[in-house]
Formats: structure tokens, C-alpha cells, sequence
């Protein structure tokens, strides 16, 4: 019930907020309502993270199911390679043997790390610019191929000439004459009864420069034209 004697104030007389306190009221809101978002996305249950972390472990690491199977055997086989006489014997067996030949006896027997190199003096050996061997240097391919059918290590012949170029009409280019020399001492040595397998290469005078540079050069030449033939430390055949 209303009291008969209450007089309402009139309504130009009440006193209303300001503007800018509705205004800020309703920042302040809006920011709080803001950080609570904030708050709740940066929260995460700890058993809502464990299931997550587990999903990525299993996306990381396939299972044995997934696993691609091999459908084909590529693996490589090892190859195991026989080992020869040992290098330190084949240098004293070969200086034995070799000595016994006059054109042998001149051959350089140079011992490197897994290989022993018999550098047969090509002027002994061939004429100038030409691959046919003489007599006396065919009964010293036959005694080689002996001593070589002995050790029974892998061998290689390796031809090289000096800088200056093979005759005129011969060869068109000291490869091709180093080449031709190495063969020629290969097939001699397989017609004299020797079985083993050996590559035969001609390299010119591309190792020329490898050649002592203190000697005079007239020996540097000299040395240059040479076959060599290399044994290495593997069995051969293989």
C-alpha cells in the first residue's frame, strides 16, 4: 500500500549516471569476459594431454603392422678375398729368381704398400717405336711367366714410354704404343704357359712426371720406358 503522504521526486530532479561510467562499465566487462576465454583455451586437462601425446607416439612410431616387408632379397653377398705371398717375401724371392736372367737382371724390383713392381726395361726389350719382342727377350718373358706361375699372386702389366712422340708411321700417340707394348708382354707370357689372369694397361707418359726430377734427364727417358708388371698382395684367379 502506498503511503498517501510519499511525493515521488520529479524526474528532471533525479540524479542520473554519467555517460562515461556505462561505457567503462561495460569495457570492463568485455575485458574480463576476454581474459576467462584466455583462460580456458590455455588449459588443458592432464589426461586430455596424455591421450594426446600417446596419439602422436603411435603417428611417430608405425607398428609392426605398418612396417613396409621387403619383397625381394637385395642384401650384397661379402666377397672374401684370398690373400697371396706377402709382398716383404715376393721382393727377396723375386730378386733370387730374376738375378739368374741377363735381361731380368736389369729389371727394377720396387716393393709398395700391397704390391711389389717389376719394371722391365723396355729398350731392352723392344726396338725403338716398335712392340715385337727379340729372342732374348722372349726366353725372359718365358723364365717371368715361371716365376710368375710360382708365386701365384694377382698381377697387372702396365706399359709406359717417355714424353717425346712414338716414330713417325709407327704409333699414332704414346698410349697406343705403351698399350701395344703391354699386350705384346702379356700374350707372351700366356703363350709360355702361364695361366693366371691379369689386366693389361697402357698409360703413355702420364706418370713421367713421377719420375725423380734430380736425375739427369736422359735417365728420367730411360726410366720412362718401361713395362711394368705388378703383383699385387691378393691370390690370383680371384
Amino acid at each position: 500500500m502506498i503511503d498517501p503522504g510519499y511525493k515521488s521526486e520529479p524526474e528532471d530532479k533525479i540524479e542520473k549516471s554519467p555517460a562515461w561510467l556505462v561505457s567503462m562499465g561495460d569495457v570492463t566487462a568485455l575485458m574480463l569476459t576476454f581474459f576467462v576465454m584466455l583462460f580456458s583455451m590455455s588449459y588443458v586437462k592432464s589426461e586430455r594431454w596424455d591421450e594426446i601425446i600417446s596419439l602422436l607416439n603411435r603417428a611417430t612410431e608405425p607398428s609392426e603392422i605398418q612396417k613396409p616387408i621387403p619383397t625381394s632379397e637385395r642384401a650384397i653377398p661379402s666377397v672374401e678375398v684370398l690373400p697371396g705371398l706377402s709382398t716383404d717375401y715376393l721382393h727377396r724371392i723375386l730378386q733370387e729368381k730374376l738375378s739368374r736372367d741377363p735381361i731380368l737382371a736389369s729389371a727394377r724390383i720396387t716393393p709398395l704398400e700391397g704390391q711389389v713392381v717389376i719394371s722391365l726395361p723396355s729398350d731392352v726389350l723392344f726396338a725403338s717405336g716398335s712392340v715385337q719382342l727379340g729372342d732374348e727377350a722372349l726366353a725372359a718373358v718365358r723364365e717371368l711367366a715361371g716365376v710368375l706361375a710360382q708365386v701365384g699372386n694377382q698381377a697387372e702389366i702396365v706399359g709406359h714410354t717417355d714424353p717425346l712422340p712414338p716414330p713417325e708411321g709407327s704409333y699414332p700417340s704414346n698410349w697406343d704404343l705403351s698399350l701395344a707394348r703391354a699386350l705384346r708382354v702379356a700374350n707372351s707370357l700366356t703363350e709360355a704357359g702361364y695361366r693366371g689372369r691379369f689386366a693389361a694397361i697402357g698409360m703413355g707418359d702420364s706418370r713421367f712426371r713421377h719420375l725423380d726430377p734430380s736425375l739427369p734427364e736422359e735417365r728420367r727417358y730411360e726410366l720412362a720406358r718401361r713395362v711394368d708388371v705388378v703383383l699385387r698382395s691378393e691370390a690370383g684367379g680371384q
